[in-house]
C-alpha cells in the first residue's frame, strides 16, 4: 500500500509551494494527534478507535440497513440508498429478487445475492469481520497482507481469506459452501481448520466434525466470475471471464487500481474513487495540487443534494443522492476556486481519515445551517454512545481551538451556506426550503462542535426519524437473522459496541483452530448450481442417493457409513420437523400477509373514499363559491342597472327641464315679439294721432301712405313668421330630445333583458354541472361497491386456493415422510440383515469335518 501511495504522490504537481507542504505536514501531525492522544472535555479518546465506514455503492430491489441495539430486540430496518454508510454493528439484508454491492475500501468489495443477510462485526484498519447468516455473497479481496484479517462467519464456521482473490460463500440448509475462484482460504469449524485452494468447493456442515471437498467445474466457475464482473463493472466488462481460464490468466484486467485515473492521485483505501472518473475531472490547482471538480450545472454547491442520517455511530452523516457522492463528502475538503467548486484531497494523500460530514454547523433560532470545511480547517472525529453523547477522539487543545473558530474559508462562497428549518433535517433536503439568511445574522452566530447539542436535532436523532422508508421483515426473514454464527478469531474489544457479540449472537471456535479438520477429498467435479450460482456439491445431494451409497458401504463393514446413516436419519427427522415448522410458519406468514394486504386494501379504499368525499366536498365548496360569486355578480349587475336607470332618469329630468326652459324662453321671445309689435303699433297709432292733430301743411300723396302701410304690414308679418319659426324650432328640438330619451330607455331595457337572460343561462349551466357531478359521484360509489365486491370474491378465492395448496402441500409432506420412513426402514432392515449374515458361522469344508469330527 505504501508503494502505491509513493507512486501516486509522485504525480502531484511540483508547483505546490513550500507553505502548502508545511500545511500538509502540520495537518498530518494534527491528525496523528487526533488518533493517538487521549483526553477530551467529556470522555477519554481511545487511541485504537479510528472512524471508518463502508459504502453501499450499488443496489437493485429492496435492500435494508439496520443498527443492532441489543439481543432479542427487533431490528429496525430502513430502505438503503446509494452512498448509505455501514459500520460496526450494522446489518444489511437483500430481500428476494434484490442485489447489493458494498465497497469496504477502494479495492475490497462484497456482492450480496437475493435473500442474503450480512452483518458487520468489525471494520478496522487491518481487521474486517463479517457474518453471513443466509443466502450467498461474493467477496472480492483486492489487497490483503499477511498481518491483516478478513473473516466471514457463518452458522457452520468461519472462512478466513489468506490472500487476495475472489471468493463465494453460500448457506445451503445446514451447510456452508465455500468456492475459491482465486486466492487461498482457511475454513474453521467445530472439528478444526483446513485450507481451501483455488478451484475447490468446500462443504462445511453445521455441527459436523468433517468437511467435504470437490473440484469446481470450469463452466460453473466461469458463470460465477462472469456474473460478478458483469454486475461490478457494467460500463467496461465485455464478458471475457465467462472463460474461467481467461480469468486465471489475467485476474487484474478490470482492477480499478490499475485502470482508474483517480487511483493515480489518491490511496486505494478510500471507497468511491472509481466513480470519480465518470462524473468529474482532475485539475492541477495552484497551492492545492491535483483537485477534482464535478460536472454540474451552474449554481451548484456541495452538501445540498441528499439527506442527513442522524442516528449514525459517527454522528450526523451526509448521505448524498449524487452517484459520485461518497469520497468527496467523507474525505478531504472543498474550496471555491475560479468560479468553480473543487474537492481538495490534500489531507487524504498523507493520511485518509473518514468523517461523516466535513462541515461546520450553525444554529439559527428554529433553523440550522452548515458550511463545507475548507482546506486546512480541522474536523474533530468522534463517536456517539447510546444516549447520543459525543466521545471525542482528539486532545482538549484541538477541541478548544475548533470551538472558538469563527472564520471559515467558504463562508462567503456562492451557495456554500445552507440554512433549513430544524424539521427538515430528517428528510431529503428540498431546494425550496433552503432559506436566505442575512449574513450579519450568520456572522453573529457561534458554530457548534456537537450538532447533537441542538435540542431539535437531538430529538430527531432520539426518535430515529430520517428520510428512509422503514422495511418490515417477515417472520422467516427475521428467523434467518437470529441464526448464531461462529468466528475463528475473537472480536476485538471496542468501546463502540461493547455488547456486539451478544447482540449479534456470535460464538468463537478458536479453541479448535489448531486442530486439523478432517476433510473428505474427492475427485468429483461440481458443475450444478442453484439460481444464485452456489454449487450443489455431493454433500448436498438427494438423501436417497446418498443413503444408497452409505448402505453399500455399510454392507462392506464401514462403520463410519453406519454412523453417517444414523446422522442423516436424525438430520432428516430434524429437517422434517423444521419443514413442518416452516410450513406452519409460512402458512402463518401467508395468513398475516393476507391480513396485512386486506388491511392495506381497506385502508386504500378508505383513503379513496376519503379522497372522493374530499373531492366531492371540494367540488361542492367550489360550486357554492361559484354560486356566491354569481349572486354577487348579479347583485352588482342589478345595482349597476339601477344606478344606470337612476342616472338615465336624472338625465331625462334634466332634458325635460331644459326643454321646458327652452319652451319658456321661446314663449318669452314670442311675448317680447308681440309686445314689440304692440309697441310698434301704438307708436304708429300715436304718430297717426299727432299727424291728425297737426294742421295739414301739405297732404302727402296717397301713394306714399299706401307704401308706408304696406311696409308696416310686411314688418309685422316678418316678425310673426320669425316668432313662429322659433316656436317650431323649439318644438322640434324638444321632440328630438324626447325621442332620444325614449331610444336610450329602450336600449337600457334591452341590456337589462340580456343580462337577465345571461344570468339565467349561467344558473341553468351550474344546475346541469351539479346534476352531472352528482351522477358521477353516484357512478363512482357504484364502482367502489363493485370493486369491493370483486375484491371480496377474489380474496375468498385466494383463501380457498391457499387452503387447497396448504392441504396439497401437507399431503405431499406426509407422502414424502412416509416414503422416507419406508426407505429408512428398508435401509435398517438391510443393515440388520448384513449384521445377521456377518454374525452367522461359516459352514466347514469336508476336509475340516474329517479332521475335526463332531
Amino acid at each position: 500500500m505504501f508503494v502505491g501511495m509513493i507512486k501516486r504522490l509522485g504525480n502531484v504537481s511540483s508547483r505546490v509551494p513550500i507553505i502548502g507542504a508545511l500545511v500538509i505536514i502540520v495537518l498530518a501531525t494534527g491528525m496523528a494527534l487526533l488518533l493517538t492522544r487521549g483526553g477530551s472535555s467529556n470522555a477519554a479518546a481511545d487511541s485504537k478507535v479510528q472512524p471508518l465506514a463502508a459504502r453501499i455503492d450499488r443496489l437493485d430491489g429492496s435492500v435494508g440497513v439496520a443498527q443492532v441495539v441489543r439481543q432479542n430486540q427487533q431490528t429496525d430496518f430502513a430502505e438503503a440508498t446509494i452512498n448509505t454508510p455501514v459500520t460496526v454493528g450494522d446489518r444489511i439484508y437483500a430481500r428476494d429478487g434484490s442485489h447489493a454491492s458494498i465497497a469496504l475500501t477502494g479495492h475490497d468489495f462484497v456482492r450480496l445475492n437475493p435473500a442474503t443477510s450480512l452483518d458487520v462485526l468489525a471494520l478496522e484498519p487491518g481487521s474486517t469481520q463479517l457474518a453471513l447468516r443466509s443466502g450467498s455473497a461474493v467477496f472480492d479481496v483486492g489487497a490483503l497482507s499477511r498481518s491483516e484479517l478478513f473473516e466471514v462467519a457463518t452458522p457452520c464456521g468461519s472462512v478466513d481469506f489468506q490472500d487476495r482473490g475472489l471468493y463465494q460463500v453460500g448457506i445451503d440448509g445446514n451447510n456452508a459452501i465455500v468456492s475459491v475462484l482465486s486466492g487461498l482460504a482457511e475454513a474453521v469449524g467445530q472439528g478444526g481448520s483446513g485450507y481451501i485452494n483455488k478451484g475447490q468447493v468446500f462443504t462445511l456442515g453445521c455441527g459436523a466434525t468433517e468437511a467435504q471437498s470437490s473440484m469446481l467445474g470450469r463452466d460453473l466457475a466461469g458463470r460465477i466470475v462472469d456474473e460478478y464482473y458483469r454486475y461490478r463493472y457494467p460500463r467496461r466488462y465485455d464478458g471475457r471471464y465467462l472463460d474461467y481460464q481467461a480469468y486465471l490468466d489475467e485476474p487484474t484486467y478490470y482492477d480499478p487500481y490499475w485502470n482508474s485515473a483517480s487511483y493515480e492521485y489518491l490511496p486505494a483505501d478510500i471507497p468511491g474513487l472509481y466513480d470519480l472518473d465518470y462524473y468529474g475531472d482532475w485539475t492541477d490547482v495552484s497551492d492545492y495540487g491535483y483537485c477534482w471538480a464535478p460536472r454540474v450545472n451552474a449554481g451548484w454547491a456541495p452538501f445540498q443534494s441528499g439527506y442527513w442520517d442522524l442516528a449514525d455511530l459517527w454522528g450526523p452523516t451526509w448521505v448524498s443522492s449524487e452517484p459520485w457522492g461518497w469520497a468527496p463528502y467523507h474525505y478531504g475538503r472543498w474550496a471555491f476556486i475560479n468560479s468553480r467548486w473543487f474537492w481538495v484531497p490534500s489531507e487524504v494523500r498523507t493520511y485518509p481519515v473518514y468523517s461523516p460530514a466535513a462541515v461546520a454547523f450553525i444554529p439559527l433560532a428554529d433553523q440550522i445551517g452548515w458550511v463545507p470545511l475548507g482546506p486546512g480547517e480541522v474536523y474533530v472525529p468522534r463517536y456517539y454512545d447510546a444516549s447520543f453523547t459525543p466521545q471525542y477522539l482528539a486532545p482538549t487543545t484541538v477541541i478548544n481551538e475548533v470551538t472558538v473558530q469563527r472564520n471559515f474559508i467558504n463562508w462567503n462562497a456562492p451557495g456554500a451556506l445552507t440554512v433549513v428549518p430544524l424539521g427538515a433535517m430528517d428528510r431529503v433536503i428540498d431546494p425550496r426550503v433552503i432559506a436566505q439568511v442575512d449574513p450579519a445574522v450568520v456572522a453573529g452566530s457561534r458554530v457548534v462542535l456537537d450538532p447533537m447539542s441542538i435540542a431539535g436535532v437531538r430529538q430527531l436523532a432520539i426518535n430515529h426519524e430520517d428520510a428512509r422508508r422503514r422495511m418490515k421483515l417477515a417472520r422467516a426473514e427475521q428467523a434467518a437473522l437470529d441464526t448464531p454464527v461462529i468466528t475463528g478469531a475473537a472480536l476485538a474489544a471496542s468501546p463502540l459496541r461493547t455488547d456486539i457479540a451478544n447482540a449479534l449472537r456470535v460464538d468463537q471456535a478458536s479453541a479448535k483452530r489448531k486442530e486439523k479438520l478432517r476433510i473428505n477429498e474427492t475427485a468429483q467435479v461440481t458443475s450444478s448450481s442453484r439460481s444464485d450460482n452456489v454449487p450443489q456439491t455431493f454433500a448436498s445431494q438427494p438423501t436417497q442417493q446418498r443413503m444408497s451409497e452409505l448402505a453399500a458401504r455399510a454392507q462392506q463393514g464401514d462403520k463410519s457409513a453406519r454412523r453417517e446413516m444414523r446422522q442423516i436419519m436424525r438430520e432428516e427427522q430434524h429437517g422434517a420437523r423444521q419443514q413442518q415448522a416452516a410450513a406452519a410458519a409460512a402458512q402463518e406468514q401467508q395468513r398475516i400477509t393476507h391480513q396485512q394486504q386486506t388491511k392495506e386494501q381497506r385502508r386504500a379504499e378508505r383513503q379513496q373514499q376519503a379522497a372522493a368525499a374530499a373531492a366531492q366536498q371540494q367540488s361542492q365548496q367550489a360550486q357554492q363559491q361559484q354560486m356566491k360569486q354569481q349572486r354577487r355578480a348579479e347583485r352588482q349587475q342589478q345595482a349597476a342597472s339601477q344606478e344606470q336607470a337612476r342616472q338615465s332618469q336624472q338625465q331625462q329630468m334634466r332634458q325635460q327641464l331644459k326643454l321646458e326652459r327652452q319652451q319658456r324662453a321661446a314663449q318669452e321671445q314670442a311675448r317680447q315679439a308681440q309686445r314689440q309689435q304692440m309697441k310698434q303699433e301704438r307708436r304708429i297709432q300715436q304718430e297717426q294721432m299727432r299727424q291728425q292733430q297737426k294742421p295739414p301743411k301739405q297732404k302727402p300723396p296717397e301713394a306714399f301712405q299706401q307704401q308706408n302701410q304696406a311696409e308696416r304690414a310686411r314688418i309685422q308679418r316678418a316678425q310673426q313668421e320669425a316668432a313662429q319659426r322659433e316656436q317650431l324650432k323649439a318644438q322640434r328640438h324638444s321632440e328630438q330630445q324626447r325621442q332620444a330619451m325614449m331610444q336610450q330607455q329602450a336600449a337600457q331595457q334591452r341590456e337589462q333583458f340580456k343580462s337577465q337572460r345571461r344570468a339565467e343561462g349561467q344558473r341553468q349551466a351550474m344546475m346541469q354541472q351539479e346534476a352531472a357531478r352528482q351522477a358521477q359521484a353516484a357512478q363512482q360509489r357504484e364502482q367502489f361497491k363493485a370493486q369491493r365486491h370483486a375484491e371480496g370474491q377474489r380474496q375468498a378465492m385466494m383463501q380457498q386456493e391457499a387452503a387447497r395448496q396448504a392441504q396439497a402441500s401437507q399431503q405431499r409432506e406426509q407422502i414424502r415422510a412416509q416414503r422416507q420412513a419406508e426407505q429408512q426402514r428398508q435401509a435398517m432392515m438391510q443393515e440388520q440383515a448384513a449384521r445377521a449374515q456377518a454374525a452367522q458361522p461359516q459352514p466347514k469344508s469336508e476336509k475340516q469335518q474329517r479332521k475335526h469330527p463332531q
